[in-house]
């Protein structure tokens, strides 16, 4: 009050404002009364100039003479005749008036020696201006005044209050809602002073207060929330029965902008269940603010949440029964590194705060769970907060609930709001820190693999939560459950059970998402698998569950529109942390040590999940598989699956089979057919065997061709879908690309076959543009296929491939499709040079009219690639003018329809046909040159310019001379 007077009108108590109003102490209250009479008369006056004079020399008389008036002076003073017209000018109309009578009262009340025999009229007066709303008093700055003076007259009186308890409440009360920030602040002072001075008479009236103060938790200014907050605390150390319905409002208080204020919360209400006679029934309502503000971000209030949780702890001592009390004993010390919590979720809990936690955990852990489930941002937020806390200190006792806890995480873990899902992913890795191992990874694989009624989306919060779990469990933990859940990641309908058959990616953008989020976190849970627990995931069989399950995320199809990450992912795990765990350099070396098991499965229709033997089977053959098995389980020999090969090749290139040959076709047994028979463009198990061959070194497939070819023979039967053949031939056009394949002994054995059975079938003519398409693609494989350096086709068998190959070729030398024409010729002009002289005549016949046609193509590309097909043709053939000479096929009749078929061309107007026309005509001129020459001779004047024809002949004169 002193530093609140120092700005009144009157200044100082004892300072007198000028020498002129210095007055001389007077000893006798009766003196001191006849010398102000006439001046406490004037306060009753109308004239507001008068009663304002009046005011002042008062003031001056009273607490400004020299040397001051003895205090018991002033109190009889008072307590006569001036105290009923002073504080009847608390309710003067002029402002002015009503701060001068304010503070002429303050100043006496702080100096008089008993305030007890004030307070009868001065607390109904100032209830009276400021007990009730609206307040009779306008002036903010007075109401601040008389809250002063409020303050005043509790802190001298002291227990006289005591009678006016319910007066002092209601200017409190009333005042509390005043917009004026300083009336705020000094009302929660108040309250504090009325707290300390009335513990008893407050009591009742701190149901009324509370509420009245708890709007103010959520002002604007920091320092009215801080002061609101003490004061709310020290009326509920008095009474608590209205903190039940203020306790949300201090809960929002954990989520303060100002770091000082939750500080504050923290201590005040550790304080509070510390203080309380019982503070039992309040547990569950300030629990949940200091658990959230265990998650700060500021040190200094995480510290004093924690030290508020223990100080709690060893005040309660609930009592735990003996099996809670082992759970939580039983928990590991502290979190491995691997769970990356920050602190203090980082280190072990005070004990006395577990017990205080796991005592209301079920209640506790039913409204966090509650809030996450808020349509709220910040709600969900502090539920997420707090769940955290709980799960630190609530240890193994949380293994309880796991079931309604899962659900919450798998819930929440996609939520909107990116804290949301930071803290939820905490809350995980805490769960896996905390809860019984086997039951939390049982629970989530569970969850993990149900089916029907199960979305996409739910199923990728699953893997996110185990995935999370799985961090924070630590590899010695993790280590004895890696085998069942390697098994349980390998099942396909795991990895694809949710993509609907020949869909590839959903049809929509928002489906297409879900699928991609799913094996985007699918690839993670691996990833966090081979990361927490290496060496485990190094062992048989998980680690070739690990590896299928990667190529089966590998082999999944993607829209380009997600820069097919899953796939990007898996091979990264494949090729890193997997690769690492094995003690291999890379990805190659564990497609070489697993690929060959995997095809196996693939092939037999078996799942990768199936490991029965497997890991004696590869530990006898040093990681690669035995042959394929037929569907009855027996062995087949080399010779009789290449027989199957080309038995399946010959019913396409008859004109196609109306259905799928038999396992046991080419021994002759009435089998069923294989399990790869019943593949279509989408089946799972095709898609796998794709990515591993598009993935693995070359020499992987060159060394188990006896199980691919087979499968690729019979996905290519023409009678097969179109978009089923394109792929399977795009997987031969890759091996066929890869040096290392096509350089491989094995492939030598299987190249005549890969020609015969794959690729010639698909060069026959079929309408429409798929299977134009088809025609392009084997095309294209033929042509890598023969272009090879050393050549994979012995002359041998090339030669006995003539009599199926050529019509097909020479067909497709007039393809609708110029890519496959230019191929066909690319071929060919390999070909022929090795089997232009064991060609029959009436092969002859009929092939150089097809290539006679390409020199007039609608393409000039294909034209002049058509001319070194001749030339090459030419240099091959065996010439005898009237085929007298055993083994020709080629005479001087045939050879002048060629030379004139040329000859037309040598005047075409692109200088680039004329050269490739001069090209064949000179390898026409080292058949019979003078037959050559007469035909030239016979078209030179129609020509525009004889000048090449002249040049040719040059050339022939002087070939027979030499």
């Amino acid at each position: 009050p002193q530093g609140a007077i120092a700005n009144r009108p009157f200044g100082s108590p004892g300072q007198p404002r000028t020498r002129s109003a210095a007055t001389t102490a007077m000893d006798n209250p009766t003196d001191l009364f006849h010398t102000l009479a006439r001046d406490i008369n004037c306060l009753a006056e109308d004239n507001r100039s008068t009663r304002k004079r009046a005011l002042q020399k008062i003031h001056d008389a009273l607490l400004c003479a020299s040397p001051p008036h003895a205090a018991d002076v002033l109190l009889e003073v008072w307590g006569g005749a001036l105290r009923v017209p002073v504080l009847k000018l608390f309710g003067d109309p002029v402002e002015k008036i009503r701060e001068m009578a304010l503070t002429l009262v303050t100043s006496l009340l702080d100096v008089v020696t008993d305030v007890g025999s004030t307070l009868p009229t001065l607390i109904p007066t100032i209830a009276a201006r400021v007990g009730s709303v609206p307040y009779a008093e306008t002036c903010e700055e007075v109401r601040l005044q008389l809250l002063e003076l409020t303050r005043l007259a509790v802190r001298r009186g002291g227990a006289a209050c005591a009678s006016y308890s319910k007066e002092l409440a209601t200017i409190a009360t009333s005042l509390a809602a005043d917009a004026f920030p300083d009336v705020k602040r000094d009302v929660c002072a108040l309250v504090r002073e009325l707290a300390t001075a009335l513990p008893v008479q407050i009591g009742v009236h701190c149901a009324p207060l509370a509420r009245a103060l708890a709007a103010n938790l959520a002002h604007p200014h920091s320092k009215v929330r801080a002061v609101t907050l003490d004061a709310l605390c020290a009326l509920f150390q008095r009474e608590d029965s209205a903190l039940p319905e203020t306790a949300e409002r201090l809960v929002g208080l954990a989520a303060d902008h100002t770091p000082s204020v939750r500080e504050q919360c923290a201590r005040q209400l550790g304080e509070l269940l510390v203080t309380l006679t019982d503070p039992a029934p309040h547990v569950t309502r300030l629990l949940p603010v200091l658990l959230h503000l265990l998650s700060d971000d500021v040190p200094a209030v995480r510290a004093t949440a924690l030290e508020a949780l223990r100080r709690a702890g060893e005040r309660v001592h609930p009592a735990a029964d003996g099996d809670r009390a082992g759970i939580a004993h039983s928990a590991p010390p502290a979190p491995p590194p691997s769970a990356e919590l920050a602190p203090p979720f980082d280190s072990t809990p005070p004990w006395g705060a577990v017990q205080l936690v796991q005592a209301e955990l079920s209640e506790l852990l039913s409204g966090a769970l509650a809030r996450l489930r808020d349509w709220t941002a910040l709600m969900r937020q502090r539920g997420a907060c707090t769940l955290l806390g709980l799960l630190w200190l609530g240890r193994g006792a949380a293994t309880e609930h796991l079931d309604a806890l899962l659900a919450a995480l798998y819930a929440a873990a996609d939520d909107d709001d990116a804290e949301v899902r930071a803290k939820i992913g905490a809350c995980a890795r805490m769960v896996g820190v905390q809860c019984e191992v086997a039951v939390a990874i049982t629970l989530a694989v569970r969850h993990c693999e149900r089916g029907d009624g199960v979305s996409i989306g739910q199923r990728a919060a699953c893997l996110l939560t185990l995935s999370h779990m799985l961090t924070g469990m630590g590899g010695d933990a993790v280590g004895p459950h890696v085998r069942s859940l390697a098994r349980t990641l390998s099942r396909p309908q795991f990895c694809a059970g949710a993509i609907p058959a020949g869909s590839g990616a959903s049809a929509d953008e928002a489906g297409s998402a879900a699928y991609v989020q799913l094996r985007m976190r699918l690839a993670g849970v691996v990833e966090s698998l081979v990361q927490i627990a290496p060496e485990a995931c190094a062992d048989e069989p998980q680690a070739f569950h690990l590896y299928a399950t990667l190529m089966q995320l590998v082999a999944i199809p993607s829209a380009a529109g997600d820069d097919y990450g899953p796939q990007r992912r898996a091979l990264r795990v494949l090729d890193g942390p997997l690769a690492s765990a094995c003690q291999m350099s890379d990805k190659g070396a564990l497609h070489a040590r697993h690929g060959g098991r995997l095809l196996e499965h693939l092939v037999n229709g078996e799942p990768a999940s199936n490991d029965a033997g497997e890991e004696a089977r590869a530990g006898s053959t040093g990681g690669c598989p035995k042959p394929a098995l037929s569907s009855t389980g027996r062995s087949r020999p080399e010779d009789e699956r290449r027989q199957l090969v080309i038995e399946l090749s010959a019913a396409g290139a008859n004109g196609g089979s109306n259905g799928h040959r038999t396992d046991g076709a080419a021994s002759g047994e009435g089998t069923t057919a294989p399990a790869f028979a019943a593949w279509t463009v989408s089946t799972h198990e095709w898609h796998v065997m794709q990515a591993l061959l598009q993935h693995a070194p070359g020499s992987f497939a060159a060394s188990h061709l006896l199980t691919v070819v087979p499968v690729l023979a019979a996905l290519l039967e023409p009678s097969r879908e179109p978009a089923l053949r394109l792929t399977a031939l795009g997987v031969v056009q890759r091996l066929l690309s890869d040096n290392e394949f096509c350089s491989h002994e094995a492939l030598r054995d299987w190249a005549s076959i890969v020609m015969q059975a794959l690729l010639v079938p698909n060069l026959v003519w079929r309408a429409g543009r798929a299977a134009e398409q088809v025609r392009l693609g084997a095309a294209l494989c033929l042509r890598t296929l023969v272009q090879f350096e050393p050549s994979m086709l012995t002359s041998a068998e090339l030669i006995e491939a003539v009599p199926t190959a050529l019509p097909v070729l020479r067909s497709a030398l007039e393809d609708d499709s110029a890519e496959t024409r230019l191929a066909m010729c690319s071929i060919l002009e390999r070909m022929l040079p090795v089997v232009g002289g064991a060609l029959k005549d009436e092969d002859v016949r009929g092939l150089y009219p097809d290539l006679l046609k390409r020199l007039d193509d609608a393409n000039d590309s294909v034209r002049l690639a058509v001319c070194p097909v001749i030339q090459s043709w030419l240099g091959s053939v065996v010439y005898e003018q009237h085929y007298r000479k055993d083994g020709a096929n080629l005479d001087e009749t045939n050879l002048s329809y060629v030379v004139r078929g040329v000859l037309v061309h040598l005047d075409d107007f692109s200088p680039e046909i004329q050269a490739g026309a001069m090209r064949v005509l000179r390898a026409a001129l080292r058949v019979d040159p003078a037959k050559v020459c007469s035909e030239i001779t016979a078209v030179r004047e129609r020509h525009r310019s004889p000048k090449l024809c002249d040049a040719l002949l040059a050339e022939a004169r002087t070939a027979v001379e030499l």
